[in-house]
């Protein structure tokens, strides 16, 4: 079975205090957190995959810390506005558990995709370094995991 993760990335700093939006202390330890359990509860990951902004890579490089992975890479088709579809064709195909870390509405709207056909639909509240597993059964992909900072120690 293939295992798809969705994480958003950590809470940022306002564009104004910082032009590069980067992780605010609270973010980074509320990804630690994350990362941590994750790593405690076995998840496993190929790879992680990104955005490039600056919020998204840092989120991705401390869940690639705590879960020992070390293909990590910046990605097109995932920035805030991006066209979900993108995505939702390259996971046809997938052949191993991946992550992917980046930002609304972009996540919401490939989750929607993915589950119900239709990018509009909301199925998920995504929240700062929050991570949505979901799993391919047979051609479908079924969401079976949440977690947000506020769930784990």
């Amino acid at each position: 079975m293939v295992s798809l993760y969705l994480v958003q990335h950590g809470k940022a700093f306002d564009e104004k205090v910082d032009p590069e939006r980067r992780l605010t202390p609270e973010g980074v330890s509320e990804t630690e957190r994350i990362a941590r359990y994750l790593n405690g509860i076995g998840i496993t990951v190929a790879e992680i995959v990104h955005s490039g902004k600056a919020r998204a890579r840092q989120t991705a490089e401390i869940l690639a810390k705590y879960l020992g992975v070390s293909n990590v890479r910046e990605a097109d088709g995932l920035n805030p506005n991006d066209d979900p579809r993108i995505w939702f064709e390259r996971l046809s195909g997938l052949d191993h558990d991946l992550m992917i870390v980046g930002h609304l509405p972009h996540l919401s709207r490939l989750v929607s995709l993915l589950v119900t056909g239709s990018p509009d639909v909301k199925v998920v509240e995504f929240r700062y370094s929050g991570v949505l597993r979901l799993n391919r059964v047979e051609s479908n992909w079924v969401i079976n995991l949440f977690i947000t900072p506020d769930l784990v120690c």
